[in-house]
């Protein structure tokens, strides 16, 4: 098989752990291009890769969210294979040929995510209704959306499905993405080969993280599925409330606050994170 990736890695403020995934990715792939896109980082990021990864691209880019980070990365990427990833993804030897021969062995698929790992060696859990994929997953099998911590496609099939929407700062912009390439009539790839994330690591303790999540996942059921979307937003207002009054966590009450505060406004174009 070709090794010809392009491997982009989003980073914002993770130089604890950007050193250990730069590390694998040059051992197990000298020969791929390696892109780091910093948004904004604090912490000497930039500069520290750039002393000690002198082969790696760095694209500094305002922090506009996730996805504007990945799409800076794909229109700077030159090879066939390209794979978007987390700073906190810790690759092997192999994981990355697993996705490359999914994606061979199966032309209308579009995207090819792995199974992911938590530290303590379980599965990553993406929720109740997402498990089934998981069971007896013994080869590739088609799924109705992957993680975005590590996502392969080909430089070609961008020209089809397009880069990530925007609009979704932080969380859900892999679901989008993922149902519009399926919306066109391509598959999205759940593999069986296990990868390590380290998962949060690269996340800030923010109630405004919380809040994002619920407003994409609003902003998404408003654009694909328009007849659920008031019952969606009843439930959130519903939880939202709940969780204000029983969730021991300020931080996490602070975040519930903010989501009721979204929906009195009925504003979900705009992220409270946009800078």
């Amino acid at each position: 098989m070709s090794k010809d990736f392009s491997i982009i890695v989003i980073s914002h403020n993770t130089k604890a752990i950007l050193g250990e995934c730069l590390r694998r990715i040059e051992a197990y792939y000298p020969e791929a291009e390696k892109i780091v896109v910093d948004t904004d980082s604090k912490d000497g990021s930039v500069e520290w890769v750039r002393q000690h990864h002198p082969n790696v691209k760095v694209l500094q880019v305002s922090n506009r969210g996730y996805a504007f980070a990945v799409n800076q990365g794909l229109e700077n990427a030159t090879r066939h294979w390209i794979v978007e990833m987390n700073s906190d993804i810790y690759l092997e030897k192999g994981d990355l040929e697993a996705l490359q021969i999914a994606l061979c062995n199966n032309p209308r698929a579009a995207l090819a995510a792995p199974t992911l790992l938590t530290a303590r060696g379980t599965i990553q859990s993406h929720g109740l209704f997402y498990a089934p994929y998981y069971w007896n997953l013994l080869q590739p099998r088609a799924v109705s959306w992957v993680s975005g911590a590590l996502i392969m496609t080909r430089k070609t099939t961008l020209a089809s499905i397009g880069g990530m929407d925007e609009r979704f700062f932080f969380y859900n912009e892999d679901i989008e993405w993922c149902t519009r390439a399926r919306r066109k009539g391509w598959q999205v790839l759940l593999v069986p080969r296990r990868v390590l994330h380290l998962g949060g690591s690269s996340t800030p303790r923010d109630p405004r993280f919380i809040a994002e999540g619920y407003r994409g996942g609003l902003l998404f059921t408003r654009d694909y599925y328009p007849s659920l979307h008031g019952l969606h937003q009843k439930a959130v207002w519903l939880e939202a409330h709940l969780r204000l009054h029983l969730d021991p966590s300020p931080l996490r009450r602070e975040g519930y606050r903010q989501i009721l505060k979204m929906l009195k406004e009925g504003n979900l174009e705009v992220s409270l994170l946009t800078p």
